[in-house]
């Protein structure tokens, strides 16, 4: 029969095809091929198929076979095929970081550094050390970790990393430190151990005491989050001329002091457990787009370990 040609040839496109989803059109003609279902049961069912001529039942028969065939196609998709179960992805091995070396080259990859141990560049006191103040082992078991791009180095303070070639010297270096916050300096291009502002250890106390200076260009402290911990931001911007400081021009002591005029500094004050952990970041208008992009980076992947 013609028509029973019509649905073999449209039900083995369709599979040939690869599709799950059986279209309208070879729905109908299906359909219309199978005699209605009476609501009541009738009482001579097999009268009525055996009245049917013989090649009337066997398109029938045909019909119901390849409409249980296609909705077990549905309702079963073939493995493999678009709607067929996925492979399952194994999650990527986590990567130990490597503890930061004193020297060389950086390889990309991820580094843990003990910024407060045995780090005479790091001291929380001067020598002589201000009044009042004790080194303490209590920040010593801080650990940093930070991811590191290819092109930067240990910095030689043993505190963080630089840019390679350029350090963190103008017109285009950029500097990562970790210190803890020292005591400004009443004028950062003239500062001696007399003439240092006393602050307490808190995250407010060090902010406040770098953007309430009278000589200090900084910006006002806002609250922040970073490697788990809370505490304030604040931007530092170098004069323009600092070539009458003869000793360097140092907002604050023990820390970092400026590396040419201009320079621009990022501070991240935390606390961290009680201990206050400065990270800080320095650049200048000439650094490239990318390299402040990179230390941006490196200061997002920052994790803390009290």
């Amino acid at each position: 029969m013609s028509t029973e040609r019509d649905v073999t040839r449209i039900v083995r496109s369709w599979l040939e095809e690869g599709r799950t989803a059986l279209p309208d059109r070879v729905l109908d003609t299906v359909l219309d091929q199978l005699p209605a279902t009476p609501q009541r049961r009738a009482p001579w069912p097999a009268r009525r198929l055996l009245d049917m001529h013989i090649p009337t039942r066997l398109a029938v028969t045909a019909a119901a076979v390849f409409a249980l065939a296609l909705v077990g196609l549905i309702a079963f998709p073939r493995v493999g095929g678009v709607a067929g179960p996925q492979p399952t992805v194994s999650p990527s091995p986590t990567v130990a970081p490597v503890p930061m070396p004193s020297s060389g080259t950086l390889a990309a990859g991820t580094y843990v550094m003990s910024p407060f141990v045995d780090n005479p560049n790091n001291s929380a006191c001067w020598t002589p050390p201000q009044p009042g103040c004790s080194e303490t082992p209590a920040d010593d078991s801080i650990r940093v970790t930070l991811t590191v791009p290819a092109g930067w180095d240990p910095d030689p303070l043993h505190m963080g990393v630089w840019l390679s070639g350029k350090n963190a010297g103008p017109p285009g270096g950029a500097v990562l430190l970790v210190e803890r916050g020292g005591w400004p300096y009443q004028d950062p291009c003239h500062g001696s151990a007399t003439t240092a502002i006393q602050v307490g250890p808190s995250v407010d106390d060090f902010a406040n005491a770098i953007a309430n200076h009278p000589l200090l260009d900084a910006t006002t402290p806002v609250p922040i989050a970073l490697g788990g911990y809370s505490g304030k931001y604040l931007d530092l911007q170098i004069p323009a001329d600092i070539s009458a400081c003869t000793d360097g021009y140092w907002p604050w002591e023990p820390g970092f002091y400026a590396q040419g005029p201009s320079q621009r500094w990022h501070l991240w004050i935390l606390d961290v457990n009680g201990i206050r952990v400065v990270i800080l970041t320095t650049d200048y208008a000439g650094t490239s787009a990318a390299d402040r992009s990179a230390l941006q980076a490196m200061v997002d992947s920052i994790q803390i370990q009290p």
